[in-house]
C-alpha cells in the first residue's frame, strides 16, 4: 500500500505527464501533387458514362456528367484526380490547418474525394480505385474562382504513414479546374512545430525547478535515469524563454525570443505568437511628397504620408513621379464618375480573394491588379468598364465595403459587347455606400495601359 505522501506524489506525476506540449514556430508547407489525370468516358466507343479512358497532366481538367439526347450519347462523364506525396513530420507536430486550394471556372460547388496510397504510382487504375473506393468525401463550397477547402485529415489515425493523397473531384454540371503554374491545385499545410525541449525542463511549464526533480524521480527508469536527473541538476532554476513572431526592421518575420527580437532591432509579437499570423509591415520603397525614394517599412512610410510602392519593390526601379499608387487595396485611388486613366505595367499580384459569379465571362486571374474606391453618387446602377479602351484582356472585380470588410457583388471578364476582351459589367448601388473597384489582367502576359469608365444612373 501506498503511504499518503507518496501516492500524493505519484498523483502530481500524473498531472505532470499530462501538460500540453508548446510550439515555438508554425510551419507553411505547400505540395504539389505529383501527377495529375482525368479518368472519363470515351463515348466514340463505349457507353457514355462508362469509365473508360485516361488523360494526364493537361493544362485544365474538365469534369461533368455524362449527357444523352435521343437515345444518343452526346458527352462522356469525367472526373479529375490529383496525387500528392504527403511530407514526414517532426515528431509532435500537430496539423493547425490542411485544405486543399485551387482555382476553376464554370460551376459553383463540387464533391471532392480523397483516398490514402501506400505507393506514387499514379494512372488510370489509381485514378479509378481512389473514386471508386475513396477514404472520405467532402462537399465544396464554392461560388467559382478561387477555392479552399478544408481536408477532414488528422496526423493521429495513422492514415498518414501511408505516404501519398490522392483527390478526386466531379461536378453534376460541367466546370474546369485549372491545371497549370501558380494556378494547379495544391495542398496547403499549417504545422505547429514543437519547441526544442529546454534541458531540465520535464513538465514543458518553461522552468527547471522541484517540479521537474520529483517528475524524474516519480519515473525513474521509465522513461527518466541519471542523465535526466543531472540535467535537472545542472540547469536548477533557470527559466525557458519560449520563441515568438519578431517583426523585423528590414521587413519579414522570424521566431525567436524576446532578447533575441531586441537585438536584431525589431518588433516583438510575444510568445507562442507565429510569423503567419503576426501581420509585419512590408519593407520596400516609399514615395515621399517632394518625388524622392527611401526604403522603408510599409507603415512608417504611410505614416509620415508616404506611397509605400509594395514589399517587392526597391527605389532603384520605382518611379516616384507617378502621383498614385493604388497596387493594393489598401492604397485604393479614390474615383469619381467619368474616367480614370490607368497603367497595370509595374503592379503587382493581390492575394484578395474573388470568385467567378460571373460564370460564362471568362474571368482570369486578376494579373497585376489595381484598386480603386468609389463612393456611389446614386441609389440605382454603377456602370464600371474598360470596353475598348484598354490595351489588353482585362478583368473586372467590384466589392462592397472596406479592405478589411468587403463582399464582393460583381465581376466581368470578357464583356460580348466590348472588343480586344476588354470588360463591362452594371451592379444594383446605394447612395452613399463605398465600393472597392478591382482591375487586373486575364493571365501573366496581360497587362497594359487603359481608360476606365465609371457611372452611376438612378432608378430613383
Amino acid at each position: 500500500m501506498l503511504s499518503h505522501s507518496m501516492s500524493g506524489f505519484v498523483a502530481l506525476a500524473a498531472v505532470i505527464s499530462m501538460s500540453a506540449t508548446t510550439f515555438g514556430a508554425e510551419q507553411i508547407i505547400e505540395i504539389e501533387a505529383t501527377g495529375s489525370g482525368r479518368i472519363y468516358a470515351d463515348y466514340t466507343f463505349q457507353d457514355c458514362c462508362d469509365i473508360d479512358s485516361f488523360a494526364s497532366n493537361e493544362a485544365s481538367i474538365p469534369v461533368g456528367p455524362c449527357g444523352t439526347m435521343g437515345g444518343y450519347c452526346m458527352s462522356g462523364t469525367k472526373r479529375a484526380s490529383w496525387m500528392f506525396q504527403m511530407p514526414d513530420l517532426e515528431p509532435g507536430s500537430e496539423l493547425l490547418s490542411i485544405s486543399f486550394d485551387g482555382r476553376h471556372s464554370g460551376g459553383a460547388a463540387f464533391s471532392l474525394r480523397g483516398k490514402w496510397f501506400t505507393t506514387g504510382s499514379y494512372g488510370y487504375s489509381t485514378a479509378l480505385e481512389g473514386w471508386n473506393n475513396p477514404f472520405f468525401t467532402n462537399s465544396v463550397s464554392s461560388s467559382g474562382g478561387n477555392f479552399s477547402a478544408p481536408l477532414p485529415i488528422d496526423l493521429d489515425g495513422g492514415d498518414w504513414d501511408a505516404g501519398h493523397l490522392m483527390l478526386s473531384a466531379y461536378r453534376s454540371t460541367y466546370m474546369t479546374f485549372n491545371n497549370s503554374g501558380t494556378l494547379r491545385p495544391k495542398i496547403r499545410m499549417v504545422i505547429g512545430v514543437p519547441d526544442q525541449t529546454c534541458d531540465g525542463d520535464m513538465n514543458d511549464d518553461d522552468s527547471v525547478d522541484v517540479v521537474d526533480l520529483l517528475a524524474v524521480i516519480a519515473e525513474w527508469g521509465n522513461p527518466y535515469n541519471v542523465t535526466d536527473l543531472l540535467k535537472v541538476i545542472e540547469h536548477w532554476d533557470s527559466d525557458c524563454e519560449q520563441p515568438g513572431a519578431c517583426c523585423l526592421p528590414t521587413g519579414g518575420c522570424e521566431s525567436t525570443d524576446e532578447t533575441g527580437c531586441e537585438y536584431a532591432g525589431g518588433v516583438w509579437n510575444g510568445t507562442g505568437t507565429f510569423c503567419s499570423s503576426a501581420d509585419c509591415p512590408e519593407y520596400g520603397a516609399c514615395c515621399l511628397d517632394d518625388q524622392t525614394c527611401e526604403m522603408q517599412l510599409a507603415d512608417a512610410c504611410k505614416d509620415g504620408g508616404g506611397s509605400f510602392r509594395g514589399g517587392d519593390t526597391d527605389c532603384s526601379t520605382t518611379n516616384c513621379t507617378i502621383a498614385e499608387y493604388n497596387d493594393e487595396c489598401v492604397d485604393a485611388t479614390m474615383i469619381y464618375n467619368g474616367s480614370t486613366a490607368f497603367s497595370t505595367i509595374e503592379a503587382t499580384n493581390s492575394t484578395d480573394l474573388f470568385s467567378d459569379q460571373c460564370s460564362g465571362t471568362y474571368l482570369g486571374a486578376m494579373n497585376k491588379d489595381l484598386w480603386f474606391s468609389y463612393q456611389a453618387t446614386c441609389t440605382g446602377t454603377l456602370v464600371v468598364s474598360t470596353c475598348d479602351s484598354a490595351s489588353f484582356d482585362t478583368d473586372l472585380v467590384v466589392y462592397q465595403g472596406t479592405c478589411s470588410d468587403m463582399t464582393q457583388i460583381a465581376c466581368n471578364g470578357d464583356a460580348s459587347i466590348c472588343s480586344g476582351y476588354t470588360s463591362y459589367l452594371e451592379t444594383p448601388v446605394t447612395s452613399g455606400t463605398n465600393y472597392l473597384i478591382r482591375l487586373g489582367g486575364w493571365d501573366e502576359s496581360a497587362a497594359g495601359t487603359g481608360t476606365l469608365e465609371v457611372s452611376c444612373d438612378s432608378t430613383e
